[in-house]
């Protein structure tokens, strides 16, 4: 895999921290925990307010992440299908210049977010990269059941923080050329190959 986490971080992260569909809460349960997003507070509104819906229906797959240690909300992603266009010499790259299509299959990380205020005990960096290797798992799941998928898509949010890109690339994204980027763009499109 293309991650920035060691295969041993990862299985250190698998054993400590539950991932847990959104449909597994009610959602007085899920208001108990607390959740700080720092500057981009529609994170927070989101899971709060829309993801459950959004999960009930089929638009967006909220999973929710637990810390088995302390029991506090560490973060949550969403995924959602979604095809991902590339260039002739982006297909390249990707050893895919046989396919004759434009438009490939992948799944969308549509949120992802990580919970500013952890306690001492759990208070680490690698969560957000965890989420990304979980999202991973789960395009696997997808092919293992008889779907296509090849990438994992994101739109990088640089409203809030603008160095989001740099996380995702450190994560083996890359900007989908295709795409060209206006000024008022607020997020900026990347990928990444799941077979890389």
């Amino acid at each position: 895999m293309a991650g920035y986490l060691s295969e041993q971080q990862l299985a250190e992260f698998f054993e400590q921290v539950s991932i847990l569909p959104i449909k597994s809460f009610s959602n007085k349960d899920l208001r108990s925990f607390s959740f700080d997003c720092g500057l981009a507070e529609e994170y927070k509104t989101f899971l709060f307010e829309k993801a459950e819906r959004l999960d009930t229906l089929a638009i967006s797959k909220t999973f929710v992440m637990i810390s088995n240690v302390t029991n506090e909300l560490i973060g949550y992603f969403t995924l959602s299908a979604d095809t991902v266009k590339l260039t002739q010499d982006e297909k390249t790259d990707c050893g895919l210049r046989e396919v004759s299509f434009m438009s490939l299959p992948a799944i969308k990380v549509g949120k992802l977010a990580i919970n500013k205020k952890l306690s001492e005990k759990i208070r680490r960096k690698g969560y957000g990269s965890f989420a990304l290797e979980a999202a991973t798992a789960k395009a696997f799941e997808a092919l293992q059941a008889g779907i296509a998928c090849r990438f994992i898509t994101v739109d990088a949010d640089i409203e809030y923080y603008p160095n989001t890109p740099e996380f995702y690339k450190k994560n083996g994204f890359v900007m989908n050329e295709s795409r060209k980027r206006r000024p008022s763009d607020k997020t900026i499109s990347m990928r990444r190959d799941i077979f890389a």
